[in-house]
């Protein structure tokens, strides 16, 4: 009898190991409980990341605060852009790596001197797996780029830069726009120096663009040095938009909010121990239920055969 409990225990152990894990993880591209190649695992995990649900939910963060926008699949709308505007204003930091294109309803919308031009980008002799990722060595120096040598991309496309935006980082002179996406260098493509990564202030605060959304996912974050880059362009607390295309599982979001919501944690915390405590004295408290149970029968109001308990109701 024992071994066939132990058997069902085990059983149950696993299949609730398993649907937590299909109910946690995700497959979505740049999803943070994605640990596969192209989710945010690891950058989530290694940062403290935490989701953002909604932009709105800007209103209350600020200051040394950073926002990071990662391969949006929608466009963002006038109300949504205004807060990303209130939030670089009053001091916040927002990388945005994008090279779809999506991003730049927001950049158009709060006159962001750098945008994307989605075009794919390649680049001959100087790169990784193929010259769809290339290594670039072009690396201005500035406070977000110490010890960065080199960064390797995945399929980027390139920055449109105007007005006061500084050049962060450049591909080498053997870089072309692949109009036919063929990732092969024809005629009427030519190669040149494109940029990758800009930066301007707004505000009070920094705005940062890279034309690749791949650079720091769980395949990449390790490849030249991208790791450092990353680590030093955040400060305070740090936040993805997740609104706009990527979401985050069931589990994933009751993670979040335990780890980081003071007052979940507390309602987490009685619930524990309510629960650790009627396991503990079951019996003592089935024993105390069973004496209220037969007190109750014993006591409670004994009728005559006309209703009252002293014999015939008074009339």
């Amino acid at each position: 009898m024992k071994k066939a409990t132990a058997l069902v225990s085990i059983v149950c152990l696993i299949a609730i190991a398993v649907l937590s894990a299909r109910f946690f993880f995700s497959e979505a591209d740049f999803a943070m409980t994605n640990p596969s190649w192209n989710g945010l695992y690891a950058l989530s995990s290694e940062v403290g990341a935490r989701p953002l649900y909604s932009l709105s939910s800007l209103s209350d963060k600020g200051g040394v605060d950073t926002l990071l926008i990662i391969g949006p699949a929608n466009n963002y709308n006038y109300d949504e852009s205004l807060e990303v505007s209130s939030f670089l204003s009053r001091g916040g930091t927002v990388v945005v790596m994008d090279d779809f294109g999506a991003s730049n309803s927001m950049l158009h919308a709060i006159s962001s001197p750098i945008s994307i031009n989605s075009v794919p980008l390649c680049q001959h002799e100087n790169y990784y797996v193929n010259m769809t990722f290339p290594i670039i060595s072009d690396v201005s120096e500035t406070p977000f780029t110490r010890n960065v040598s080199s960064l390797v991309l995945n399929h980027p496309a390139a920055l449109n830069v105007t007005g006061d935006a500084r050049v962060i980082a450049s591909t080498s002179r053997y870089a072309w726009l692949d109009l036919n996406h063929d990732s092969m260098l024809d005629d009427g493509e030519r190669t040149g120096v494109y940029p990758v990564a800009a930066s301007c202030d707004y505000g009070n605060g920094k705005l940062l663009v890279f034309s690749d959304a791949d650079i720091f996912i769980n395949s990449m974050l390790g490849k030249g040095d991208n790791r450092a880059l990353l680590k030093q362009l955040l400060a305070g607390s740090v936040w993805v938009d997740v609104s706009h295309g990527h979401g985050m599982t069931p589990l994933g979001s009751i993670y979040y909010m335990l780890r980081y919501d003071l007052a979940a944690q507390l309602v987490a915390m009685a619930i524990t121990i309510a629960f650790t405590l009627a396991v503990a004295f079951k019996e003592r408290i089935g024993r105390m239920i069973k004496r209220l149970a037969n007190n109750k029968s014993i006591n409670g109001p004994k009728n005559g055969l006309y209703g009252d308990k002293h014999g015939y109701r008074n009339k």
